[in-house]
């Protein structure tokens, strides 16, 4: 059977720009990101700034760093030994520390419009100096006095995301995991389209719209977990383009890449993707299905159709690569020297299994797909999958075929990982 790639394109072809880890090329976020950082110690944070910032020094762009340190020098110098050249920086205005005094906010207040003008106006101020924009992080600590309850905070970082898409900016949002409460961390992650995790610039699908803010989830959800979830997401993803990348200058060989663990990522994808769409769900019925929810589910749809695609795909040439051969023309069925042959209906029914490897079909798709309605009872059906599991447990093929009760068969790989006995 001849496998025709579907494309790596699609719902994870593109996996955005300025995407990065933290290092010695630093962290670059690409204009309007909108990223929050929650970091467990003060190294970690300033790692994260320097590394930002050492990436943007050299784009003509002016850094803005807004700490919550004892004062300047404390800030500059923490900096300095995490290897940023402060001092050059700062003389050239290219760098411009400050704490939260520079901010237009009195001790004892929080002024949203404000603080979103005072965003405006430095990206107004780098422009007419000559920079091409400004990259900001600021530390959020310092909005605890003047917000103990975080009400206010959380309504302006919904509106900062659409505030950057106005100007040629990107900020980090820092948050000291020790000072801020899960409830309030949570409402961070809601309000962040992409987050700064372990050094990783991952995006983010906890994030809610402004538009739908009002209305996001607020139970049933661990930090902890949300945030291993959003790491571990990314690093699939990545892995991902970098073993198509191979694939596509390889060939397309399927020798040259681990495929059932490829398979089993994409597998992992689709299912996050499933339980995105079904919070989409969730949130349309709250919103009265609203033009923008509709295209999100429409869009999430897409991408669960299409990792299921690429999921069967690499199942397929699991079996292929460990020695299945299938012609479904002949209906011959071979398995390492050992072969068998299939009746016509017996051969239309496996190439549509493999052809949806992993992936449940209904009873009634199998055979409207399969046999174009010329069987046409789940009997029938029944009497020519037990056919084909005979067949297939004949050849000791690495492969079964599953009843889902009440929602049709499967077709699953059993192939040992590479080492096992």
């Amino acid at each position: 059977m001849n496998d025709q790639d579907p494309g790596a394109h699609g719902a994870n072809g593109d996996l955005g720009e300025g995407m990065s880890h933290v290092g010695s090329r630093g962290l670059r976020l690409s204009e309007h990101t909108h990223a929050g950082h929650i970091y467990e110690s003060r190294d970690e944070q300033i790692d994260v700034t320097a590394a930002f910032f050492r990436a943007s020094l050299g784009q003509r762009l002016r850094c803005v760093y807004v700490h919550d340190q004892s004062d300047d020098t404390a800030a500059v110098q923490a900096l300095a030994r995490a290897g940023l050249d402060v001092s050059g920086a700062m003389q050239s205005s290219a760098l411009q520390v400050a704490d939260r005094r520079l901010l237009p906010t009195k001790p004892d207040e929080f002024e949203i419009e404000g603080l979103l003008t005072f965003l405006h106006d430095r990206a107004t101020e780098a422009e007419a100096a000559g920079y091409v924009g400004v990259r900001g992080v600021g530390d959020m600590g310092w909005t605890i006095p003047s917000d103990p309850t975080h009400e206010r905070l959380v309504q302006y970082e919904s509106l900062v995301t659409g505030a950057l898409n106005e100007v040629p900016a990107a900020v980090i949002c820092q948050y000291d995991r020790s000072r801020f409460d899960d409830a309030a961390l949570l409402e961070v992650v809601s309000t962040h389209p992409w987050l700064v995790i372990e050094g990783t610039l991952c995006q983010n699908p906890y994030c809610v719209p402004e538009h739908s803010f009002p209305e996001r989830e607020r139970a049933g959800l661990d930090l902890d977990q949300a945030l291993g979830n959003v790491l571990a997401r990314e690093r699939q993803e990545r892995w991902l383009a970098v073993a198509e990348g191979g694939l596509e200058v390889h060939g397309d060989d399927p020798q040259s890449v681990d495929v059932s663990r490829l398979a089993a990522i994409y597998e992992h994808m689709r299912d996050y993707k499933m339980a995105l769409r079904e919070r989409t769900r969730w949130r349309m019925d709250r919103q009265q299905r609203s033009s923008a929810l509709r295209r999100e589910l429409a869009a999430l749809d897409g991408e669960v159709e299409w990792l299921q695609q690429r999921a069967s795909l690499w199942r397929r040439r699991e079996l292929q690569s460990s020695g299945l051969f299938f012609d479904p023309v002949s209906g011959t069925m071979a398995y390492r020297g050992r072969a068998v042959g299939l009746s016509r209906l017996e051969a239309a029914l496996l190439r549509v299994l493999l052809e949806q490897a992993g992936r449940p079909i209904h009873a009634a798709e199998l055979i409207r797909v399969a046999w174009d309605r010329e069987v046409s009872t789940e009997a029938q059906l029944r009497n020519y999958i037990a056919r084909l599991r005979i067949k297939l447990e004949t050849l000791r093929v690495p492969a079964s075929i599953v009843t889902l009760r009440g929602r049709g068969y499967r077709l699953v790989t059993e192939i040992d990982p590479p080492g096992d006995a």
